[in-house]
């Protein structure tokens, strides 16, 4: 038989021909192995005598009519520049030879199969297509149109490349694509087109199952036992009604252009398991995420392995409570970004919301790095309780290991009024080496479990009914600013256990909150001061003048304070100098400023709360945990600022 173009084939075939494939080859077709169920191809098992090769259109349309494809009105992915082709053809199409075509075309509740090669066998039951590309390499598979009723199922020992090209396909059997290989799929997005998958609620057994198989794993509506590799400049919506929306057995790995949006899943929106091989978990290059799920403990983007974020816009919004998972015997919450193991991010722009009992922003089993980067979080669940054990919290971040800041700016509001609402926890060592941070909490706004290390950057963490920043071990300054507000006696703005292991070598200290507040350890090469007994008014500012009424630290209160602790460490604190507290003035010139921290400036006006001598590493003033007291009343001046910023 002969074929005159695609298109021709796809309208004048008829009903019944439908249900039978119509992959070419200029060959005889052997049809000797049979599917156990639905229909192979050439069913009838007549000899193709002539040779009938295809003319594959360089740039296939899709039909007209009702299958055309709503584009998404979401938000698009804006970074198609940046998507360049590497050198390493496991992640890049471009680098590697997919010269065998395959057009699987949906209309409503048909399906036609048409390609150039007789080894790939097709098996069409109504709009549920099953291709057998086994014996074949270097397969490039393009699907396009619509069905309600409809799924695409692929066999494969070799890497192969799916291109969505305008693919609206609802599965009422299962997942919509089901990759039953093993090897990697590199999933293309035809340019400025839209592609939605939605699987089925409830799964039943596949028309066709390839000899041998058994178990076959089906748990999303974007199914595949490999990895997933995905580019192009279009935009894939997925629903996921049974399980998760996007799963991989193997890898995630996303180029920069792609637009990925879940709308729904009972479970998790993007599911990695990862590849151990290639020690590759979740790789976002680049592109648009925009996830938006109630799924009870549900991730947004859930990897065994670890996450790395190059780059990309990630919008997303999960509102699941937490629950108890009874076969990890433990409570589980909802997450934006959930690791099994590590966390890197090394570029990109976050908005992540959690409004569920106990939901996280950013959640390391391991590790978590931030390099780069706009980060914001907000969480508002409160907490969930299974039992007095057993419970789980809110937290913008959090990390069973280390969290380090070396870059980036984050943004943190944690507003749940319950125990454990914090805004940053590490249950190891939290370091600082830059980077900007500013973190509200109703419990704790910072809290580390072994240590806190600021090296750099800057930080300011407030919470509203306990302390600002809290480590159960070590805290060291060598430099950057750190900023920490508690609530209220007996919270301090910095509170460290044990006093000996609080160490200023260096940078800009401020802490504000109860009178019970930590003091650094006398092992410290940096000066600081304790001052109890602060009522002001949320924002006044604070000032601390040298002998020529020149300000070395100005600090506009975020929060009224009555009967608080004043705590502050500056290199320009020296042993003998004297120094004036000024409360209510106003300051001008001032060279920088950020988060009420002001360097420099031009002091007038206020009135005089304090002098004091420092005579020690530390010099304690009026109440403040039942310290010593000391200096006197003081007056207002004026003095030039410094340009210098400490940062």
């Amino acid at each position: 038989m002969k074929h005159t173009s695609l298109f021709i084939r796809v309208w004048v075939i008829t009903l019944s021909s439908l249900l039978i494939c119509s992959c070419i080859a200029d060959s005889e077709i052997d049809n000797s192995k049979q599917p156990p169920q639905g229909q192979p191809n050439n069913p009838d098992n007549e000899e193709n005598d002539e040779e009938s090769p295809i003319q594959i259109p360089d740039n296939p349309e899709i039909p007209d009519g009702d299958m055309t494809i709503a584009r998404w009105e979401g938000l698009w992915a804006d970074d198609m520049a940046d998507d360049k082709v590497g050198d390493n053809s496991d992640f890049y199409h471009e680098l590697n030879n997919f010269g065998t075509q395959v057009f699987v075309t949906y209309n409503n509740d048909v399906a036609t199969v048409e390609c150039t090669n007789k080894s790939i066998k097709s098996y069409i039951d109504g709009a549920h297509v099953a291709l057998d590309m086994t014996a074949v390499s270097g397969v490039e598979v393009i699907a396009m149109g619509r069905s309600a009723d409809g799924s695409l199922k692929l066999y494969s020992d070799n890497k192969y490349k799916l291109t969505l090209n305008g693919l609206d396909l609802t599965s009422q059997r299962g997942p919509a694509i089901n990759s039953q290989s093993k090897k990697r799929v590199y999933v293309h997005l035809g340019e400025d087109t839209t592609n939605r998958l939605t699987d089925s609620p409830n799964y039943i057994d596949d028309h066709y199952t390839i000899a041998g198989a058994v178990n076959e794993d089906r748990k999303g509506a974007l199914f595949a036992e490999g990895n997933i590799i995905l580019s192009g400049h279009g935009a894939l919506v997925v629903a996921g009604k049974q399980k998760h929306a996007i799963v991989t057995d193997g890898c995630y790995y996303q180029r920069s252009g792609v637009t990925v949006v879940v709308t729904e899943s009972l479970k998790n929106g993007i599911h990695v398991k990862g590849d151990s091989d290639d020690n590759t978990g979740a790789v976002f290059e680049g592109g648009a995420i925009l996830v938006d799920i109630a799924s009870t403990a549900g991730k947004a983007v859930k990897c065994d392995m670890d996450i790395v974020v190059n780059g990309g816009k990630f919008d997303i919004k999960t509102s699941g409570n937490a629950t108890y998972d009874s076969e990890e015997q433990d409570t589980s919450a909802a997450s934006c970004l959930k690791s099994n193991t590590n966390i890197y991010i090394n570029g990109g722009v976050f908005n992540l919301s959690s409004s569920g009992t106990g939901g996280k922003g950013i959640s390391a089993d391991g590790n978590l790095e931030v390099n780069s980067g706009t980060v914001s979080i907000t969480t508002t669940g409160g907490q969930y309780r299974y039992s007095n054990s057993l419970t789980s919290s809110p937290k913008g971040i959090r990390a069973d290991g280390d969290i380090t800041i070396n870059g980036g700016s984050l943004n943190i509001s944690v507003t749940g009024v319950s125990e454990g609402s914090e805004g940053m926890e590490s249950k190891a060592i939290l370091t600082f080496n830059g980077g900007d941070t500013i973190i509200k909490a109703y419990d704790d706004a910072i809290n580390a479990g072994k240590a806190i290390n600021m090296n750099g950057g800057k930080v300011f963490a407030q919470a509203t009914n306990n302390d600002g920043i809290d480590s159960n071990g070590t805290l060291t300054l060598n430099g950057g600013v750190f900023i920490g507000i508690g609530s209220r006696e007996p919270e301090g703005g910095i509170d460290v256990d044990n006093s000996t292991l609080f160490v200023i070598n260096g940078g800009v200290a401020i802490g504000l909150g109860g009178t019970m507040m930590g003091t650094p350890s006398t092992a410290s090469k940096q000066y600081s001061v304790v001052y109890g007994g602060v009522a002001a008014s949320m924002g006044d500012k604070i000032s601390v003048l040298d002998a020529s009424n020149t300000p070395i630290l100005t600090f506009e209160l975020p929060a009224t304070a009555s009967n608080s602790a004043l705590f502050f460490s500056t290199p320009e604190i020296t042993n003998g100098a004297t120094y004036s507290i000024m409360l209510g003035g106003t300051l001008s010139d001032y060279s920088d400023t950020w988060q009420g921290y002001y360097l420099g400036g031009i002091w007038s006006g206020g009135t005089s709360l304090v002098d004091f001598t420092p005579t020690s590493v530390v010099t304690t003033i009026g109440n403040v945990g039942g310290g010593p007291g000391g200096g006197g009343p003081g007056g207002p001046g004026g003095g030039g600022g410094r340009p210098d910023r400490p940062w």
